[in-house]
């Protein structure tokens, strides 16, 4: 490994460091700083006394500040998050977060895949062939989906389906018999429940995609050494390949490595609409709930896989471009 290359890694994890550092503390201190008293928000209403103490030790809601931060720390660290008080009361959050993160996963790790590939595919397609009906017709495409509401377009989605084919499943991850399939049968019934809303979360990441991966192409292609590549009598497949495409990556594989930041965080919308159980859908309902401890972890685990997200794309960028300075 290079020694600059070494050094930059050094630099950006002390930042990514210092980043979560800030990002837990924000997040202790968010629900502390709420008007009224902090175990009135932690601790639901009617609780009986055994609860009230239980909680109230488990949180430290008897102690200093200081002392509830570093136990908050500890807790976080050897994760310990605590308890469900709303939603799944008196569950931990710990086991209650497994299945909705691997159904987010899932979905939004499959969806990723999806819009990176064809996103990358139609953009590169459309730049090539710029100023002509192709173009154009990809470009409209691209600009009517990108700028569409992911949620709007859920529902219309979902009014067609409901509507033409009333038989096809539109709600959960999967079924109410998918304990009892066989493997086969698990993956067939988690299928047919995902293709809706992946589809509707796919197609406006393929428009950001291929937005990007044409605009970044479109200047590339215009540069003198690409005319210089024509005169040589390349053929246009190694042209694009070998000289175009290497040369307009660098927006392309920071937005990839700022996608992949988002695919834990959930698609709040897609899965909210669908009532998909991921890790949007249990924080929307932990909010409507006013469930406190499961918002608090539900948000740290999104903010990490941000900065995660942010520091791989530097990584990545450093690797890609050598005008990145140290």
């Amino acid at each position: 490994m290079p020694q600059d290359f070494r050094r930059y890694i050094l630099k950006k994890t002390a930042y990514l460091t210092l980043t979560l550092f800030l990002i837990l503390s924000f997040n202790f201190f968010l629900f502390r700083m709420m008007p009224g008293d902090v175990a009135r928000v932690l601790i639901p209403r009617g609780a009986d006394e055994e609860t009230i103490a239980r909680l109230t030790e488990y949180y430290g809601l008897d102690r200093p500040p200081l002392e509830q931060y570093l136990t908050y720390l500890k807790q976080t660290f050897t994760g310990h998050f605590g308890e469900s008080i709303t939603v799944y009361p008196g569950s931990s959050i710990e086991d209650l977060l497994v299945p909705f993160l691997v159904n987010t996963l899932i979905l939004v790790g499959i969806g990723a895949v999806l819009s990176i590939v064809v996103g990358m595919y139609l953009g590169r397609h459309s730049a090539w062939k710029r100023g002509k009906i192709t173009d154009r017709f990809y470009s409209t495409f691209f600009i009517i989906f990108y700028c569409m509401p992911t949620f709007l377009f859920a529902l219309v989605l979902l009014t067609l389906i409901a509507r033409f084919s009333p038989d096809w499943p539109i709600k959960g991850a999967y079924g109410v018999d998918y304990g009892s399939y066989d493997f086969l049968g698990k993956l067939a019934d988690r299928t047919v429940h995902t293709v809706l809303p992946l589809f509707a979360l796919v197609v406006q990441s393929i428009a950001l995609f291929s937005i990007i991966t044409r605009s970044s192409l479109t200047d590339v292609l215009t540069q003198e050494y690409m005319v210089t590549a024509v005169a040589k009598g390349l053929k246009n497949r190694d042209i694009l390949r070998h000289h175009a495409m290497p040369n307009a990556m660098l927006p392309i594989m920071a937005a990839i490595a700022m996608d992949i930041g988002w695919i834990i965080s959930g698609a709040i919308m897609i899965e909210v609409v669908f009532s998909y159980q991921g890790l949007g859908y249990l924080e929307w309902i932990a909010v409507v709930g006013s469930d406190y401890p499961l918002i608090q972890v539900i948000f740290m685990i999104q903010a990490v896989a941000v900065i995660v997200g942010n520091f791989a794309a530097d990584l990545m960028l450093f690797s890609l471009d050598p005008r990145v300075k140290i």
